[in-house]
């Protein structure tokens, strides 16, 4: 009784159902007012919020669309009912769909994650050597949809930049589409963190990357895995001074802060800026870095007070732990 009530309750805002679902918030407005497929609560403000259930439902109707029946004649249909449906027909209608290429993708997506990951990259790499801008952001989008945010991040987005680098280091990829391929890459990754932007009460994040490190990337997955884990995150973006990253975190009363290095500079300019950084945090706010530069500095790091983090999933299991030590 209290998972169904659980999966009943309205909490999820119409932009996070997009990308769960694969459906635009134009088509979800278009087929709750013709067809009637959901019914969304509305908060005092006007935002619609939906179930797991709702959730359950849509992702129903989305494949069953794509397998050719249409929505007029399923939207109003129980969801027992389009399960049924699914069950029924989807063997000999996924096969006709798959024939020309887009009909199954999502399916085969959730089905085959490995499979799609390896498809999601190749078919950004084709895009980007076509500098086909639209095609390199449909092909993003969809692998986010499809994939969830901590595999779309971890399997997609940073493979496939390090091969775009690669390419452009070797030849392969020329200035033009390197430069094409960043932009469509940081616009997803910021259409991503909007999508998940949590609002109200939140455990809150403080993300950057320090002085002199210009290089976002990192810090942008950070920021987006972090928004993905029902984190509120204030996003700095690069070459931020440690004095305003400090008075940021005493402004919002950040739970923790995440920096991304992606290079160790001559000198001890990064050590410096962490060591000055640990000193002017309050001692409750964990000081959290990653990035490339890590592994060449990590025990002067650790000494200076910080916690390194080698990987985004243990940065994801990190954020974890920090809820359940506040919460206990």
């Amino acid at each position: 009784m209290t998972h169904t009530l659980d999966a009943q309750t309205p909490r999820y805002p119409v932009r996070l159902v997009s990308v769960r679902t694969g459906l635009s918030p134009h088509v979800l407005r278009a087929w709750e007012r013709r067809y009637g497929v959901v019914s969304p609560t509305r908060t005092e403000g006007g935002q619609r919020l939906y179930s797991d259930l709702d959730i359950e439902r849509l992702r129903l109707l989305r494949r069953l669309t794509e397998r050719g029946h249409a929505i007029g004649r399923i939207g109003s249909l129980p969801i027992a009912e389009l399960a049924r449906l699914e069950e029924e027909t989807g063997g000999a209608e996924e096969g006709a769909a798959s024939s020309d290429g887009k009909g199954s993708r999502a399916d085969e997506a959730e089905q085959t994650p490995a499979g799609s990951v390896g498809e999601s990259i190749a078919a950004a790499l084709r895009a980007t050597r076509r500098l086909d801008a639209l095609e390199l952001q449909a092909v993003l989008e969809q692998a986010a949809v499809t994939l969830g945010v901590p595999v779309f991040i971890d399997e997609v987005v940073a493979p496939a930049l390090v091969r775009v680098g690669h390419g452009w280091a070797e030849g392969s990829v020329s200035v033009a589409q390197e430069h094409m391929a960043t932009a469509v890459f940081r616009r997803v990754l910021g259409w991503l963190f909007q999508v998940y932007e949590v609002r109200g009460t939140a455990p809150r994040l403080v993300v950057a990357t320090p002085p002199n490190q210009v290089h976002e990337f990192g810090a942008l997955m950070v920021a987006t895995s972090a928004a993905a884990e029902g984190w509120a995150v204030t996003y700095l973006g690069p070459d931020l001074p440690v004095a305003d990253l400090v008075s940021a975190v005493g402004q919002t009363g950040a739970r923790a802060v995440a920096i991304s290095a992606v290079y160790v500079p001559e000198g001890t300019d990064l050590l410096a800026a962490l060591r000055e950084m640990r000193a002017g945090l309050p001692e409750r706010v964990p000081l959290l870095v990653g990035g490339a530069a890590t592994p060449a500095i990590e025990a002067e790091a650790k000494a200076a007070g910080a916690l390194v983090i080698e990987s985004l999933p243990k940065f994801r299991a990190m954020l974890r732990r920090l809820v359940t030590e506040e919460a206990e």
